[in-house]
């Protein structure tokens, strides 16, 4: 799964911030973070043990980039 926060203001406009997570064969929860404007590329990996760390991290990670003005897209 992603989820992609695309920079709408100032002259930052068009970069973004993605994140890409899932399970990996041997059971473990992954997040990759990727940034750029057009390709991007891998910021940071992190390998989780469990549901709840994946949650806390990506919660704290959306929160701090929200307040950086990058705005999730509406859902088609």
């Amino acid at each position: 799964m992603t989820i992609r926060m695309t920079n709408f203001t100032g002259k930052r406009n068009g970069r973004f911030i993605a994140y890409e997570y899932g399970e990996d064969l041997f059971g473990y929860l992954y997040l990759n973070k990727f940034a750029g404007r057009g390709k991007g590329k891998l910021i940071s990996k992190w390998v989780l043990d469990d549901l709840g760390s994946l949650i806390r991290v990506l919660d704290t990670e959306i929160t701090r980039r929200e307040e950086e003005n990058y705005e999730r897209p509406l859902a088609y």
